[in-house]
């Protein structure tokens, strides 16, 4: 059984976003704790494959940067939908594939279909 529901990634960013009033946050917010979120995934998942290393509590999210090239996409992304009426794994799940296509635009120069104008 799986689906976008069943992705590692999502289920990291509904995680640490689950504590806290998430609907109460800005698009802006919401989307740099989610890329924090997935950047300390990232690096956990980096040093769990090392032989030898220990990842040990990984304690609170820090958001990422507010000038993260991450972040602007994400956030014109989010408020195109009405984000604050899904659920919370539903936000994640779209967070996560959107930061995903973002990524593949970026890669192929593509990145201002982005912008507010694009996507």
């Amino acid at each position: 059984m799986g689906g976008w529901w069943a992705d590692p990634r999502a289920a990291v960013v509904a995680e640490a976003l689950a504590p806290m009033d998430w609907r109460g946050l800005t698009a802006r917010m919401l989307t740099r704790r989610a890329v924090g979120a997935l950047d300390r995934y990232s690096v956990a998942h980096f040093l769990a494959g090392v032989p030898g290393a220990r990842v040990g509590g990984l304690g609170p999210v820090d958001p990422a940067d507010h000038a993260d090239p991450r972040v602007e996409p994400l956030v014109h992304a989010l408020e195109s939908r009405p984000w604050r009426a899904w659920s919370l794994d539903r936000v994640c799940a779209d967070l996560v594939s959107s930061l995903a296509a973002w990524q593949v635009a970026w890669q192929s120069g593509r990145e201002r279909e982005w912008g507010p104008e694009g996507r």
